[in-house]
């Protein structure tokens, strides 16, 4: 080669290797690929939530400090209690001062415990005396007229009771039978039911119809009037025996008991029974106990009372009083 050409190409070779060796300094950037951003940062997780970088000359905001509640404003209000006391207060009292007395059983501690007690049972005695003084002058709540606690007027209820009870009973005697539903085979109590209505038949003149549920006449061979039920046990809902049934012709007929029963007790389902038919009157019926009957009181006769008693007591008694008056009156038969 002339000497004249390789200057040039030495100077072209000097100048591309200077380019080359300024591009291995500067890294080339690659060309953007999506999620290249994500590969590049994968150790930071997912950061998609994060705030943006701020502008520059833009302040960060400072963060707030927590609100810190004072003392007063945590703890949660005491109830207030009630007047010091009241036994609304000493209901509240009594077990806490107990609950001490035993965590902590000193002087002071139990002595606090017992005068509450004793202060609660001080509270009961001015009721009870108070009671005794109101009630004496209040006829309709004077439980002495239900049943006199003194032996004569007791027993003078109970006489009365006993002799209506006969009376009565006889009566209904004239006026309708008793049915015995039974079993000629396997009824055990059978014979007992017998036993209670031969004496019901005895001292007042009822007249049993033994009535046969599995077509066998009774053991022992009582009452030959034996008749075979044909779907009357059913209707009144007789699944087992022995059961009585009051008959009042001509077609009333009413459960007694559906076991075995005593005399004594068949009475007085008897009168019951018969006061439901209409046999004997409410007034008559009362008349067999001996719990005096001074009026029971109808909760629909004090519907206009007021609500809250201890708001207005004076007029809560007033009704309560005009509604047992009421009730003793209907049931002595003075008025409806």
């Amino acid at each position: 080669m002339h000497p004249k050409s390789f200057a040039p190409l030495l100077l072209a070779a000097l100048i591309s290797g200077q380019v080359l060796a300024d591009q291995k300094k500067q890294p080339q950037e690659d060309p953007p690929i999506a999620g290249s951003s994500f590969y590049a940062d994968q150790e930071r997780g997912w950061f998609w939530y994060e705030e943006p970088e701020p502008e520059p000359g833009e302040k960060e905001p400072k963060p707030e400090a927590p609100l810190v509640a004072s003392p007063a404003e945590s703890a949660p209000a005491e109830p207030e209690l009630p007047p010091t006391g009241s036994v609304a207060w000493l209901q509240i009292m009594i077990p806490k001062l107990k609950e001490a007395a035993i965590d902590d059983p000193s002087e002071a501690n139990i002595k606090a415990y017992f005068y509450a007690q004793r202060l609660m049972m001080d509270k009961a005695e001015r009721f009870s005396r108070s009671s005794m003084e109101t009630l004496k002058n209040e006829p309709m709540l004077d439980e002495d007229l239900r049943y006199p606690t003194t032996n004569a007027a007791s027993a003078g209820l109970a006489d009365a009771a006993a002799k209506q009870k006969e009376a009565l009973l006889s009566m209904i005697a004239g006026n309708a039978a008793l049915m015995l539903f039974f079993k000629g085979e396997d009824c055990v109590l059978c014979t007992q039911a017998v036993a209670a209505l031969a004496a019901l038949e005895h001292r007042y003149g009822f007249t049993i119809i033994p009535v046969s549920m599995d077509g066998n006449p009774l053991p022992g061979g009582q009452y030959t009037n034996t008749q075979y039920d044909s779907g009357l046990a059913a209707h009144l809902g007789i699944v087992t025996t022995p059961a009585i049934a009051m008959v009042v012709p001509p077609n009333d007929v009413r459960i007694v008991s559906y076991s075995t029963i005593s005399m004594e007790s068949a009475g007085n389902r008897i009168l019951h029974a018969a006061k439901d038919i209409g046999l004997i009157t409410e007034q008559e019926y009362n008349a067999t106990s001996r719990l005096a009957q001074i009026g029971l009181i109808d909760p629909k006769h004090i519907a206009d009372a007021p609500q809250d008693p201890t708001q207005a007591p004076e007029d809560f008694v007033m009704k309560m009083r005009e509604a047992a008056t009421r009730a003793f009156d209907i049931q002595q038969g003075d008025s409806q």
